[in-house]
Parts: C-alpha cells; sequence; structure tokens
C-alpha cells in the first residue's frame, strides 16, 4: 500500500476513537460484498481508498480484509498507516504491534509506530522506533525507508540536534529526491544552524519541485527563506520572501512576525509595527510580536501603549521567538522610565538582570535610571558593570558621561564621551553632550565643533542647534548666535532658553528692543527664568553695551 505518508501528521486533525473504528464496511458498499471471502479484493480496496485519501473506508476494508486472514502481518501494517492518516495514534500503534507479531522484521509497521510516537509527543521512543526499522530493514510494503529516515529527522530537529537531522533528511532524498516537504524541513534545519546560503538552496528547490508537500506548502518555504536572507543580514531580499509568504498564507502569524522583525531592524518602524499588529491580531497571545509592539512604540515616543504592550507580552504565550524574557522586562523598564515612574522601572530592570545577568544594555539602563533618580553612585556602579560585560557598548560609555556631567566631572565626562564616539561616530547624541561637556569646560571652539558634527548627522536636533548657539554667543559671534537660535525656535517656537539667549546675543549687538522682546517672550513661556529676569533689568533704553553688566549665555542644560 503505497500511503500519503507526508499528510500523516496534520495540525488540527481529531483523534479517531475505537468506537468510530468499525469492523462493518461503509453503507455505501453493497451488502453483496459485506460477507465476499476474497482477501485480495479487500487487501487492494483498502489500498485504492488510502492512496485516494478516503481512509474511512479504506479503514472498514482493511478490517475485512483482516477477518478473513487475522494473521497477515501485511494487512495489519495497512491497517496501522490508515489509522496513523486518521490520526487514531494509540490504535495505530496497537495495529503495528499485532502485525510484529506475526512478523518481527515487518519495517513499515515499526515506522508506523514511530510516526504514531512522534505525533503523541513521545520522541525517545519515536527515535528508537524509527532506528529499529531501519535496522530490520525487513519489509516495506509498498513504502520505502524514507518514511523512518524522514521522521528520524523530524524527531532529531525537534530535540535541535540539527546536523544529524540533516542526515537523516539527505537519506530521504535519496529515496525520494521530488519531496517538497523533505527539502522545507532541510531548510528549516540550515537556517536553525546559521547556514544560510545552503537553506535558501533547499528552500528554492522545494518550490521548483512543488510536490509532496504534506502539512507544509510554498509559503513556509519562502518563510523560511527569508530567515535565511536575514541571517545574511539580507533585508530587502528577506523582505520580499516574507511577502510571497504572507500572499500565499496571510493568516501566518510566525512570517507576520519575523517581517516585523526585519523592518524593525532596518529602522522602517511604522511598517515594522504594522507587522506586529497583523500577527498579534491573528495570535493575541503571541510574546513575540507583543514585545515587537512595545520595543516600536518606545521608539516612537508612545511609552504608555508601550507600556500595555509589554505588559501583553509578559502575560503571553512564552514564545520569544529569537528574542527572550529579559528583553521584555528592559523594554518595559524603558516604557516606566519614560513615563517617569523610576522605582518600578528599576524593579522592572531588576527583574531583567537577574534573569540575564550578562545582558548589557539592561545594565546601562538600571544605570540610567539610578541617573534619573540622582543615585549617582549606584549609576555608577550599574554603568561599571555593563562595561565589565562589553567594553565596546557605546551606549554605556554615553551613560557614563552624563552620570560625571550630573556629578560635575567634566574631564571624566569628555573621556567618556570621547571613548563611546570613537566606537559610535554617528550618534548624534554623543557629539551633542560632548559639546555640552566642553562648553562647561571652556572650550568654546571644540564645542561648537562637537555641535556642529551633531547638526550634520541630525539637523532636527533642537539641542544641538542650540548648542551650536550657546557656542557661537562664548566666541564673541553674536550674529551667527541668533541666527542659530532663529533656527531652534523654528524647530522649537516655545523653546525659553533659545529666546533668552538670542536677547543676550541682541544686547551685544546694541539692539536692546529686540533684546527686551525676546527676553520677555522667555520670561512669558517660563516666568522662573532667573537670567532673562536679570537681563531684561539690566537694559537701560540709553546705556551703551560696554557698560552693562550683561550675564554669559544660558548653559546649555
Amino acid at each position: 500500500m503505497l500511503l500519503p505518508w507526508f499528510k500523516h501528521l496534520i495540525p488540527g486533525v481529531a483523534v479517531v476513537t475505537a468506537a468510530l473504528v468499525s469492523l462493518a464496511p461503509a453503507q455505501a458498499q453493497s451488502e453483496a460484498f459485506d460477507t465476499l471471502p476474497d482477501v485480495t479484493y479487500w487487501t487492494d480496496l483498502c489500498r485504492l481508498q488510502a492512496n485516494a485519501e478516503d481512509y474511512e473506508n479504506a479503514l472498514a476494508a482493511c478490517e475485512q480484509a483482516i477477518a478473513l486472514e487475522p494473521e497477515n502481518a501485511a494487512i495489519w501494517a495497512q491497517h496501522s498507516g490508515i489509522l496513523v492518516s486518521l490520526a487514531a495514534f494509540p490504535d495505530a500503534i496497537a495495529s503495528a504491534n499485532r502485525a510484529l507479531t506475526f512478523d518481527p522484521e515487518q519495517s513499515l509497521a515499526i515506522a508506523y509506530q514511530c510516526v504514531a510516537y512522534t505525533a503523541l509527543g513521545e520522541n525517545e521512543t519515536a527515535l528508537d522506533k524509527c532506528n529499529n526499522a531501519l535496522r530490520v530493514n525487513g519489509n516495506w510494503g509498498q513504502e520505502n525507508p524514507a518514511l523512518a529516515w524522514f521522521y528520524r529527522g523530524e524527531i532529531l530537529a525537534q530535540a535541535q540536534q540539527y546536523e544529524l537531522a540533516l542526515v537523516a533528511y539527505e537519506r530521504t532524498l535519496l529515496l525520494d529526491p521530488e519531496n517538497s516537504r523533505v527539502l522545507t524541513r532541510q531548510c528549516d534545519a540550515y537556517v536553525a544552524l546559521a547556514r544560510p546560503e545552503q537553506a535558501i538552496a533547499a528552500c528554492g528547490s522545494a518550490r521548483a519541485i512543488d510536490q509532496q508537500w504534506g502539512e507544509l506548502g510554498p509559503a513556509h518555504a519562502w518563510t523560511y527563506q527569508g530567515q535565511a536572507h536575514t541571517q545574511l543580514a539580507e533585508y530587502n531580499q528577506a523582505i520580499f520572501a516574507y511577502d510571497q509568504a504572507i500572499a500565499l498564507e496571510p493568516n501566518n502569524a510566525f512570517t507576520w512576525a519575523a517581517q516585523g522583525q526585519v523592518l524593525e531592524a532596518l529602522r522602517r518602524n511604522p511598517e515594522a509595527l504594522v507587522s506586529y499588529d497583523r500577527a498579534v491580531a491573528i495570535k493575541a497571545d503571541y510574546a513575540l510580536p507583543l514585545l515587537g509592539q512595545c520595543t516600536l512604540l518606545n521608539r516612537l515616543g508612545s511609552y504608555e501603549p508601550a507600556l500595555a504592550a509589554c505588559d501583553a507580552a509578559l502575560d503571553g504565550d512564552g514564545d520569544w521567538g529569537n528574542r527572550t524574557l529579559a528583553n521584555a522586562w528592559n523594554e518595559r523598564s524603558i516604557s516606566l522610565t519614560q513615563t517617569q515612574q523610576y522605582e518600578e522601572a528599576l524593579a522592572s530592570i531588576n527583574r531583567a538582570v537577574g534573569i540575564q545577568p550578562d545582558y548589557v544594555a539592561a545594565h546601562n539602563h538600571r544605570s540610567t535610571i539610578f541617573w534619573y533618580l540622582e543615585r549617582y553612585p549606584e549609576a555608577l556602579a550599574a554603568n561599571q558593570q555593563a562595561l565589565y560585560l562589553d567594553d565596546t557598548y557605546a551606549p554605556a560609555w554615553l551613560t557614563r558621561g552624563l552620570i560625571f556631567r550630573a556629578t560635575g566631572e567634566y574631564p571624566h565626562a569628555l573621556a567618556a564621551y570621547n571613548q563611546a564616539l570613537a566606537l559610535n561616530p554617528f550618534s548624534d547624541w554623543g557629539w551633542t553632550n560632548r559639546s555640552l561637556v566642553l562648553w562647561q569646560l571652556e572650550q568654546y571652539g571644540e564645542a561648537l565643533d562637537s555641535a556642529e558634527r551633531a547638526i550634520a548627522l541630525n539637523s532636527d536636533s533642537v539641542q544641538a542647534w542650540y548648542n551650536k548657539g550657546v557656542a557661537l554667543s562664548a566666541l564673541g559671534e553674536y550674529g551667527g548666535a541668533i541666527a542659530t537660535y532663529d533656527k531652534v525656535l523654528a524647530l522649537d517656537a516655545t523653546n525659553a532658553d533659545a529666546l533668552t539667549g538670542r536677547g543676550i546675543a541682541w544686547v551685544h549687538l546694541d539692539d536692546y528692543t529686540a533684546a527686551a522682546a525676546d527676553l520677555e517672550a522667555a520670561l512669558a513661556l517660563n516666568p522662573d527664568n532667573s537670567l532673562a529676569q536679570e537681563t531684561l533689568t539690566t537694559l537701560p533704553e540709553t546705556q551703551p553695551v560696554e557698560s552693562l553688566s550683561v550675564p554669559p549665555p544660558p548653559p546649555p542644560s
């Protein structure tokens, strides 16, 4: 009997109980044949109906054959295979045992036991059965050892023994080379072993052959190929592969989540969020895309929805994919930090480092929370732990600079920022903060250079433009300072510090009217701005600028 064995383990198939397995043939069969004493007729009918996937009638026919020849091992093996196809796995095991009673070298029966035990999750027993079927290598009926080799590969893959699984898949393909399901599972194993080129080739072959997919399909091959392209950092090809998979199977939450991760890596945040949202719509408790939602909403500054997404992820199904539970606690802590819930944020980040003690980013964020709480010795200790784990982690050096700035240790802060920027010269935030420290050290020319480096990287940075204005004022370049403050106010019309700085620059250019207008506007926005208040009170309408006691530009925030 040539059973379509690649379709045995189809998720969601109900187990057929013994009560449904009647020895009587289907009523559609003529009663005239009910007692036909021709075992060949019933055996052939069983085989033909099984090949047509009419398993219930095949079962009835097979049981008529058994009634006529109850000690025929081959018929019991056929019976076992049909029960496997009906997902009646315990009954399939029992039928295979009957076959082996009459023929201990009935390899097909042993192989069906392997399949049934695999479906029942008893992988150790299943592996023993598959190995035994291959060792005996006796009667395979109209099947061949490919059945046992394939399920041996499946069991080994589930045990994450992917190299051994690949050997089994290769042996399967030697016996059945035109099998898309085996090639797709081979592709998946190559992905697991981070051998993406071979994975892409196997998935491509599966789609080219396009037959014998079993419970899989071309969408699975596209999804695994997307993972392989991701491993190669071929992100556009990965997105294309996921798009093909989604077009074929739009309700696969895994594929949507995988595509979301690629888009997230490309910083295509709104598109990534759409993919994660779709994954969650399909599977509401899927932890990986819920964490993706939290991460992206944090990145986009939507901290309260991010917190809700992180909480949902932590209550989810525990499937984190290539991320971890510690990642979720870290992202939750970020949400809480940005909503100024510092103590709860600290509790969350402590969970993250407790779960994963070598989590560098979490130790660094823990340091940041202590900085917000103005607990600087603890902040420095947490920062030191992050750098102990990885002294090439640039964000930890940036945090170290923040701590030293807060404690007024500007030379140490400058050294930290220099180290951070040596590791990552493309951090506009790093250059911005370096300019602040240089201003404090009265190195105004270098402060200006750093601010301009920051602006070159991020022309919308209000703080970087403001720092440039302060540095120009300190260098006595008041016209340039005014033009720079104009840019700040174009980006943020309510920036009271920029209005104050521009007002002071106008004082130095003898334009008291413009100075008064800016200083009054600054005080309207921030009545507690002492520098604007003091400067405004020193502005007699006719007093020359040289005789005024004008305070310096405001220090950077």
